[in-house]
């Protein structure tokens, strides 16, 4: 089911949602967005790529659509891979400015994500219009686990280090939910391999995007240690994919920044260095939350090592596409 946008005098804010085989978590995601406050002004449509998907997700959102026809369009591609999904996505945008809708934003929500409150849309424009210069805005991603009474470890480990996070100064944008200007959005130029495409739009936008704590989605944690390892393997290859393809554009001499100068201190993107990092884990109360924020580390090393030994099959088997979507 893929149709135009009709002309629409309202400026459209789009929410975009990338689904790879989705079905136990793609209504809730809707229901979120549906559920939102609509800024002044505004038309609010979700846009849903389904990308490979072998089960009920198409089904689940065309019915959705059919009690919602003006407020869901649901695209199907044969291919998997966010990337390749979202250079549709934006193909589909373009069809929808032909039409001469205007499109200021474009916000991205995961599958597995959900709103939190009903004005997390009113806030991301308010952001945008407030600072101009602004141009694109992260959401503040926290573990449903702080929602449920969960005690297994998992749940645990994500408790304490989401805990142990709000200690740290960090400006960053993940993949899980941001918001866009739909002109900046055309100019980053997505390859169609699976890559961390969040970390590739901070690099580009540095200095010009800003993590903003008071719009807050809820994300779905896995359910074991097992499947936990599994997510960070596959984060650590797209992160992993995301460093060759930045070197391998410096290498030839492509300006990646889109900007020479940041907007403000605020704004750069950076992180925490391991002597920050060090001292917060010392003032941690209790040596159960330093445990398991241990825990957590050895975790992301373990994922490494297996994303790299995954990655080196892959280059060494000439069989292989190197840059093949690995889910």
């Amino acid at each position: 089911m893929e149709t135009k946008l009709k002309n629409n005098t309202h400026k459209l804010l789009l929410v975009a949602i990338m689904a790879h085989n989705e079905e136990k978590v793609i209504e809730k995601s809707i229901e979120s967005i549906l559920n939102q406050q609509s800024p002044s002004g505004y038309s609010v449509k979700v846009i849903v790529v389904a990308n490979g998907c072998v089960d009920r997700t198409e089904e689940i959102v065309g019915a959705i659509a059919k009690n919602n026809s003006d407020k869901i369009e649901l695209i199907s591609i044969s291919e998997k891979g966010k990337t390749r999904a979202i250079n549709r996505a934006i193909s589909f945008f373009e069809d929808v400015t032909d039409t001469s809708s205007t499109i200021p934003y474009i916000i991205f929500l995961d599958a597995d994500c959900e709103f939190i409150g009903k004005e997390v849309l009113l806030d991301f424009v308010r952001r945008f219009e407030e600072t101009p210069e602004l141009c694109a805005v992260g959401a503040d991603c926290l573990p449903d686990v702080f929602f449920n009474q969960r005690k297994d470890i998992v749940a645990k480990i994500y408790r304490a280090v989401y805990s142990f996070g709000k200690s740290l100064k960090m400006n960053s944008l993940s993949g899980m939910c941001y918001a866009i200007r739909y002109d900046i959005l055309r100019k980053i130029d997505f390859p169609d391999f699976q890559f961390a495409e969040d970390m590739f739009v901070s690099s580009r936008l540095s200095g010009r995007f800003l993590k903003d704590k008071n719009m807050q989605i809820l994300f779905k944690t896995p359910s074991n240690l097992h499947d936990e390892i599994e997510r960070r393997t596959r984060q650590a290859i797209s992160t992993q994919r995301y460093h060759e393809y930045y070197a391998y554009l410096k290498g030839n001499g492509v300006k990646v920044k889109l900007f020479d100068q940041s907007i403000g201190d605020d704004y750069i993107w950076r992180g925490n260095t391991n002597g920050e990092i060090l001292r917060s884990w010392l003032r941690v109360s209790g040596l159960h939350s330093k445990l398991l924020i241990i825990a957590y580390v050895l975790i992301k090393q373990w994922a490494k090592f297996r994303a790299y030994f995954k990655m080196r099959k892959l280059k060494i088997n000439a069989k292989e596409d190197y840059w093949k979507v690995s889910r």
